[in-house]
């Protein structure tokens, strides 16, 4: 013998909770066919449409129980669509971002060099103005009052070191 098994407590009863699917998916529906979207959401909200007519249909030939349920298949596909967007618009915000990011590595290396530069000119500048100390104290004992004048090299002893 073959077991039926018959639930007629649920027998056209919506299975779905919330606000009226067939609304809903509507509302998916008409906000996402849109120029802006329509070539991104085309396959989806095809499928959601064609899930709302035969929901229709359905539901005119008196099938309630079937009609909700494609009801709810069009919500579901209207949802995908709606994620696609989002998803779209969430990876151009990425793009962006990364854009962004990219800038500003580029402006951080550019500023590194610079600074780098910088500490490189100080420190030639530190050691030139330290050589410059150093050799302040023998221009002053040699500008003293009294000082004997540096001597200049006698021309005969520089001749004298290019003949040997």
């Amino acid at each position: 013998m073959v077991a039926s098994f018959s639930v007629p407590a649920l027998a056209g009863t919506a299975f779905a909770a919330g606000p009226d699917p067939a609304a809903e998916a509507q509302r998916l529906v008409t906000a996402l066919d849109v120029p802006a979207t329509r070539t991104l959401v085309s396959d989806p909200l095809a499928k959601a449409k064609a899930a709302q007519e035969r929901a229709r249909g359905a539901r005119a030939s008196g099938d309630l129980q079937h009609a909700t349920e494609l009801d709810a298949l069009a919500l579901t596909w209207a949802q995908v669509a709606d994620d696609l967007v989002r998803t779209a618009a969430a990876e151009k915000q990425l793009a962006d971002l990364q854009k962004q990011v990219t800038e500003l590595e580029q402006k951080s290396v550019r500023t590194q060099a610079l600074i780098e530069q910088t500490i490189a000119r100080r420190g030639r500048a530190e050691q030139n103005l330290s050589t410059l100390e150093a050799a302040k104290p023998a221009v002053k004992a040699a500008t003293k009052p009294g000082a004997k004048e540096p001597t200049a090299a006698k021309p005969a002893a520089a001749k004298g070191g290019a003949k040997k």
